[in-house]
This record gives C-alpha cells, structure tokens and sequence, in this order.
C-alpha cells in the first residue's frame, strides 16, 4: 500500500530516564521487520483488486431499497449517474417478504429480459407439474438459474474477468448487504432482478415486473 512505513526514532519520557537505544542484534531484527513490511505493502499494491479496496471520499454512494417487487419503490426505475472508474458502493436493504438480487448487464434490457423468459418457459417444460407439485417447482427453479447463469447472451456485467467476477447479489428479506464495483467504460448500463415471483399461478421475473433500474457511465 503506497505510503506504508516505520519510523524508528529515540524516545525520550519527561522527566524519567533516557529510553535506552536498541541493541545491535535488536536493531536488526527491527530492519528486518521494516523490510519485509515494505516488501509485503508493494506486493499488497500490485494484488489488491480496486473491489477490494476501502471506499473513499469520491465514491459513488448510494442505499438502495428493495421491495416486492421494486427498487426504491413499486413502479420507479432508479437511475445512477456516474463515471467511469468511480467506485459505485451499494447498501442494498430487502423490505420484501422474497428474496430480491443485483444483477448488472450491458446489453439490451428487453433482450435480455426475453431470454430471462424464455430459460423460465423452457424450464417449466422440463418439469411438468410444476405449478402444482412443490418439489417440481423447486426442480424447475433449479433449472431456470442454470440456464439463466450459463448463457452468454445475458451479457452479465463482469462475467468474463475473473478477477472481478459477475456483479451478481442476493439480498434476503429483512436484511442488508454491502457492495461494490467498478465501470471503466462509458456507457448505459442496467441492473435488474431476476428472481422469479412464484406466489401466483403464472409465474414471472422480477424484471418483468418492473424491477430494474439504469446506471449512465461517462
């Protein structure tokens, strides 16, 4: 970490006795510490991913709520303005009664919200009976997030860097999560959830309800 260091200076008390210098073979063994602390702070700067790294003062910070089904609130689609290498740091809050995600994409969201659709219709084919036998319908659901999770054309942010990883977050109810992450390009991105709201007959995404919002990178 740049700026890491010691110092090794005499002390003095007031009015007591001289604090006694350190001797040869202590002084040493305090060179060799200082040493290897450097060595490890250049070998941290070059390894430590910016996800990883504290937030600072110029971070875009922002508390996001969840409810069902909605960000913010039922019916509104946020939109983040921010740029590009910033660090965008999310407190996500579920007020629902289900389990809600983040999920970030670059791609068309009515592309990506069909192919959504179409992983949930072709899951529910492979498991008849899923609307009313509820190990099928867990089945299903299982089948769904594979397919969901595997397809390239989602264009899920981060997918492809395995250092960074899918910007991909489950949030239970009643609970909070922190995150964060980086866009270096500029662009229109979007976040949405795609859990499947499974307390009606036919089934649907939570994108498909309403649930995403927008993130302008420039």
């Amino acid at each position: 970490m740049p700026g890491v260091g010691v110092r090794i200076e005499a002390a003095q008390s007031s009015g007591g006795a001289t604090t006694a210098a350190p001797k040869r073979g202590a002084l040493w063994i305090v060179i060799a510490i200082v040493i290897a602390v450097a060595v490890t702070a250049a070998v941290m700067d070059l390894a430590v991913l910016p996800a990883l790294q504290k937030p600072g003062s110029n971070d875009f910070k922002i508390h996001l709520m969840t409810f069902d089904v909605g960000y913010d609130a039922v019916g509104v689609n946020p939109e983040w303005k921010v740029n590009a290498g910033q660090l965008i740091v999310v407190t996500m809050n579920n007020s629902g009664a289900m389990a809600h995600e983040f999920l970030l994409f670059s791609g068309d969201r009515t592309a990506i919200l069909n192919s959504a659709k179409y992983a949930l219709a072709l899951a529910q084919r492979n498991n008849p009976g899923w609307d009313t036998n509820s190990d099928i319908a867990n089945a299903t659901l299982d089948n769904y997030t594979e397919y969901h999770d595997s397809w390239k054309n989602l264009t899920r942010f981060g997918c492809d860097d395995p250092l960074l990883g899918c910007v991909d977050h489950d949030v239970d109810p009643d609970a909070t999560f922190v995150f964060w992450f980086v866009i270096n390009t500029p662009g229109t991105y979007f976040f949405a959830c795609h859990q499947v709201d499974t307390t009606t007959t036919t089934w649907k995404i939570h994108q498909d309800k309403g649930m995403w919002g927008t993130i302008v990178v420039s």
